[in-house]
Protein backbone atom coordinates (compact mmCIF):
# COMPACT_ATOMS: atom_id res chain seq x y z
CA UNK A 1 0.00 0.00 0.00
CA UNK A 2 0.70 3.27 -1.08
CA UNK A 3 0.63 6.29 1.74
CA UNK A 4 -0.93 9.23 0.13
CA UNK A 5 -2.40 10.85 3.08
CA UNK A 6 -1.84 11.55 6.70
CA UNK A 7 -4.45 13.40 9.04
CA UNK A 8 -4.31 13.83 12.35
CA UNK A 9 -5.46 16.46 14.67
CA UNK A 10 -1.73 17.89 14.96
CA UNK A 11 -0.53 17.44 11.82
CA UNK A 12 -2.08 16.74 8.16
CA UNK A 13 0.77 15.43 5.39
CA UNK A 14 -0.37 14.82 1.70
CA UNK A 15 1.81 13.39 -1.14
CA UNK A 16 2.84 15.86 -3.13
CA UNK A 17 0.29 15.08 -5.78
CA UNK A 18 -2.48 14.15 -4.09
CA UNK A 19 -2.50 17.92 -2.45
CA UNK A 20 -1.66 19.43 -5.48
CA UNK A 21 -4.86 17.60 -7.31
CA UNK A 22 -6.67 18.87 -4.15
CA UNK A 23 -5.48 22.13 -4.11
CA UNK A 24 -6.73 22.32 -7.79
CA UNK A 25 -10.12 20.97 -7.42
CA UNK A 26 -11.01 24.81 -6.04
CA UNK A 27 -12.48 22.68 -3.35
CA UNK A 28 -12.71 24.19 0.50
CA UNK A 29 -10.72 22.30 2.54
CA UNK A 30 -13.92 22.34 5.49
CA UNK A 31 -11.74 21.51 8.33
CA UNK A 32 -13.51 19.01 10.14
CA UNK A 33 -11.98 18.51 14.09
CA UNK A 34 -8.79 20.38 12.42
CA UNK A 35 -8.64 17.76 9.92
CA UNK A 36 -8.07 19.15 6.39
CA UNK A 37 -10.20 17.84 3.37
CA UNK A 38 -11.34 15.19 5.82
CA UNK A 39 -14.64 15.73 4.66
CA UNK A 40 -13.83 14.78 1.21
CA UNK A 41 -12.70 11.05 2.48
CA UNK A 42 -16.04 9.16 0.53
CA UNK A 43 -14.82 10.24 -2.39
CA UNK A 44 -10.93 9.09 -1.94
CA UNK A 45 -12.80 5.54 -1.18
CA UNK A 46 -14.92 5.80 -4.40
CA UNK A 47 -11.24 6.33 -6.15
CA UNK A 48 -9.51 3.67 -4.62
CA UNK A 49 -8.27 4.48 -1.48
CA UNK A 50 -8.77 3.06 1.99
CA UNK A 51 -9.46 5.34 4.60
CA UNK A 52 -8.14 3.77 7.86
CA UNK A 53 -8.64 5.92 11.53
CA UNK A 54 -6.48 6.08 14.25
CA UNK A 55 -7.83 5.40 17.78
CA UNK A 56 -6.05 6.29 20.55
CA UNK A 57 -6.65 4.38 23.68
CA UNK A 58 -6.30 5.81 27.46
CA UNK A 59 -7.56 3.62 29.91
CA UNK A 60 -11.17 2.66 29.80
CA UNK A 61 -11.67 5.22 26.82
CA UNK A 62 -11.10 5.72 23.55
CA UNK A 63 -10.47 8.86 21.09
CA UNK A 64 -10.19 9.71 17.18
CA UNK A 65 -6.97 11.20 16.39
CA UNK A 66 -6.92 11.43 12.64
CA UNK A 67 -7.00 9.01 9.82
CA UNK A 68 -4.22 7.57 7.27
CA UNK A 69 -5.25 7.26 3.29
CA UNK A 70 -3.83 4.52 1.96
CA UNK A 71 -3.75 3.51 -2.07
CA UNK A 72 -2.83 -0.41 -3.37
CA UNK A 73 0.56 0.14 -5.23
CA UNK A 74 -0.76 -1.22 -8.17
CA UNK A 75 -3.78 1.29 -8.35
CA UNK A 76 -2.39 4.79 -7.82
CA UNK A 77 -2.12 5.52 -11.13
CA UNK A 78 -5.96 4.54 -11.64
CA UNK A 79 -6.57 6.80 -7.95
CA UNK A 80 -4.71 9.48 -9.25
CA UNK A 81 -6.71 9.58 -12.83
CA UNK A 82 -10.13 8.80 -11.50
CA UNK A 83 -9.83 11.26 -8.25
CA UNK A 84 -9.80 14.70 -10.11
CA UNK A 85 -12.52 13.85 -12.09
CA UNK A 86 -14.81 12.89 -8.82
CA UNK A 87 -13.97 16.35 -6.93
CA UNK A 88 -15.21 17.87 -10.11
CA UNK A 89 -17.98 16.60 -9.95
CA UNK A 90 -18.33 18.46 -6.40
CA UNK A 91 -17.42 21.35 -7.66
CA UNK A 92 -20.02 21.45 -10.32
CA UNK A 93 -22.61 20.53 -7.48
CA UNK A 94 -21.31 23.42 -5.09
CA UNK A 95 -21.74 25.89 -8.29
CA UNK A 96 -24.89 24.76 -9.49
CA UNK A 97 -26.17 25.37 -5.70
CA UNK A 98 -25.09 28.54 -5.58
CA UNK A 99 -26.76 29.82 -8.74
Amino acid sequence: MTQVASITLDEAQFEDRFLQILEASGLEPEEFEGLPYFSYAPFFVIAGATVSPRIREHGDHTHFEGVSVDVPDDQVEIFYDVLPELLAQIQQVEEGEEA
